[in-house]
């Protein structure tokens, strides 16, 4: 890895950590049974509609409740408005607008194929993946962050342990959780 692009990974990883606080505060707040409609501020509502459709096709409602039941295009949505830089913020445009023209349509049927196309292609290094694609990746990323880091999948889907208890260094972990992953 070239000197360059190292020193930019640990900046950002810095920057990672030092925005945690307010985006926890951000997945707190977002999980509240929304008083008044959803008004998106970085999609236009159409965007936010095949969005909304996306991430629950990329976490549908099993025994868990879907994407869109704690919010998680809301806060993608507001992730994406309040914290990337405009310059980040025109590549998510570009690259949704790409992914909506290889979907076609906002039916799930038609958003699981595009998915599928998509991500089927693994990034290699050295080449920039099209625009759909690094979308496709993208939304998969922050749909799958946004939703173990909701309150509700924290609490009540994953293993959640206020307070930590004893030390089992040794135990696996379907003895202790029942083979949920912990919370954060």
């Amino acid at each position: 890895m070239e000197r360059r692009n190292a020193l930019r990974n640990i900046g950002l990883g810095f920057g990672y950590m030092a925005a945690t606080p307010a985006l926890l505060s951000m997945l707190q707040s977002c999980n509240k049974a929304p008083d008044a409609p959803w008004v998106p501020k970085f999609f236009t509502p159409e965007q936010a509609a095949f969005v909304s459709t996306a991430v629950d096709v990329i976490i549908p409602q099993t025994d868990s409740p879907a994407a869109s039941e704690v919010n998680v295009p809301q806060f993608i949505d507001r992730f994406y408005a309040e914290i990337l830089t405009a310059e980040d913020q025109a590549k998510i445009k570009t690259g949704l607008e790409a992914f909506m023209a290889l979907a076609g349509t906002t039916d799930a049927l038609a958003i699981t194929a595009a998915l599928e196309k998509t991500l089927k292609s693994l990034p290699v290094e050295g080449v920039d993946p099209d625009a759909a694609t690094a979308f496709a990746f993208e939304l998969r990323g922050k749909t799958i962050w946004s939703y173990k880091s909701s309150e509700f999948v924290g609490e009540e889907v994953l293993a959640y342990l206020p307070v930590p208890g004893e030390y089992l260094p040794c135990e696996d972990l379907q003895t202790l959780t029942g083979g949920k992953d912990y919370s954060l």
